[in-house]
């Protein structure tokens, strides 16, 4: 009988590492230490979700827009379609996750796993299709792993063979579980290993990209390091996908060393650890804006100015705070008008074309309470002026690797942080 082992091999920790995981630390702490409203964590967490459905789904090419991510968030989606039956499994694995975690059950073993891919890929097999049958929904595969790139043919990968996959699987959680037990290892280092055991290993005869991240969201969740669950880690990976590949299998050009997968796994954390951190503090700051104690906002207007933030929104329009308030029409003007009368917005222009903008008390309350003492290195303004520079002649919105051969790497963070690449590149039309 074989005598499967699993092992990652990374220094302890590269200085790149070691920053990356102290930056993630500050943040969860301004998390954790913050006084988070009840309308800011439950519009952050609604849109992690969303965000963690549609773009884990984009990685593998569901083509389907925001919206329905959003609907399926909300078990609103009917899955009446493939592509939105593979949205609807991604809400039900993030429940499954959930529910354990929940009832203190949340155990990461090789049955827990499939049967999280088994929710993630149920009805998606076909008799027809040569690799991805019913049968392996939930099971380990039963015949070889490919990775081929689409558009040369070359085989990028090859998993081991089946019969190993079993064994290779379950020294991989036993390993992780030894990490866990000895607790010597941040749960983020853990969350990058199992990411990549999962791809190099391909256990499953499909939707292994899918299982790896929901294996990721896991193992953080357990360790009690994604508090409100607020986090959607997915973007960093969807919005540069050859990044993310390449990132993969450096693994294995680096002879099986981690160092250069860890440090680009923990970036990605960070990027959204300090995302969520600047949030949470601004639109903290937002509703209590005018005074130490928070202004006696009616629900309708904590969840519309709080969910306008968190889609970068700087002005809108009535209708857009009707929807993000769910209101109708008249209560949304009575609304919007207590908000000016409170000063937190300006309008701008008359009659229907009038629109609504954050006040400069509201932008003055969260940039000071996101950096006491001196103003904020980034902001709106600078993001855009300078994104403008960058942008330039282009035609076509830039790789992240693009922004780092210009040194331009703290451009792209900054505008990952405040209201994400996909919001910037609306903005700029790319």
């Amino acid at each position: 009988m074989a005598d499967y082992r699993f092992s990652a091999n990374y220094r302890r920790y590269t200085p790149a590492a070691t920053n990356l995981l102290l930056r993630i630390g500050t943040a969860l702490g301004r998390i954790q230490g913050a006084r988070v409203l009840p309308a800011v964590a439950d519009q952050l967490r609604a849109s992690a979700r969303a965000g963690t459905v549609h773009y884990s789904n984009l990685i593998e090419g569901n083509q389907l827009p925001m919206v329905e991510a959003e609907r399926a968030a909300r078990h609103e989606l009917a899955p009446n379609t493939r592509a939105k039956i593979e949205l609807v499994n991604y809400v039900n694995a993030l429940d499954l996750i959930d529910t354990r975690l929940a009832g203190d059950t949340l155990r990461i073993t090789s049955e827990f796993f499939k049967e999280l891919h088994g929710t993630a890929m149920k009805g998606l097999g076909r008799v027809e299709d040569e690799h991805f049958k019913p049968h392996h929904e939930g099971e380990w595969r039963d015949g070889i792993a490919l990775v081929v790139d689409k558009l040369t043919g070359k085989v990028m990968h090859e998993g081991p063979d089946k019969d190993d996959v079993p064994g290779l699987m379950e020294a991989m959680f036993d390993w992780l579980r030894r990490k866990q037990e000895a607790g010597e290892e941040p749960p983020f280092v853990l969350a990058a290993v199992v990411h990549y055991g999962v791809t190099d290993i391909h256990p499953f005869a499909d939707g292994n990209g899918r299982a790896a991240r929901l294996l990721q969201t896991s193992v953080l969740m357990s360790a009690g390091v994604l508090p409100g669950r607020m986090f959607s880690f997915e973007r960093y990976y969807a919005e540069d996908r050859d990044a993310y590949y390449a990132a993969l299998r450096s693994v294995r050009k680096n002879t099986l060393n981690m160092e250069a997968w860890l440090e680009y796994f923990l970036a990605g954390l960070v990027e959204e650890y300090e995302r969520v951190a600047a949030t949470v503090t601004e639109l903290s700051a937002l509703l209590t804006a005018g005074g130490p104690e928070p202004l006696r906002l009616t629900a309708g207007q904590e969840r519309a100015l709080t969910a306008l933030r968190v889609q970068g929104r700087r002005e809108f329009a009535r209708r857009d705070y009707e929807a993000a308030a769910s209101v109708g029409r008249t209560a949304a003007s009575e609304e919007i008008s207590e908000l000016i009368r409170h000063g937190l917005l300006v309008p701008r222009g008359s009659g229907p074309s009038t629109r609504y903008a954050f006040s400069t008390l509201v932008t003055a309350a969260s940039k000071g309470a996101r950096r006491p003492g001196r103003p904020p290195s980034w902001n709106d303004d600078r993001i855009e002026r300078e994104l403008r520079k960058f942008l330039a002649g282009r035609t076509s919105w830039p790789k992240q690797g693009e922004f780092a051969a210009a040194a331009r790497g703290d451009l792209y963070a900054a505008a990952s942080r405040f209201g994400g690449i996909a919001r910037w590149r609306r903005v700029f039309g790319l």
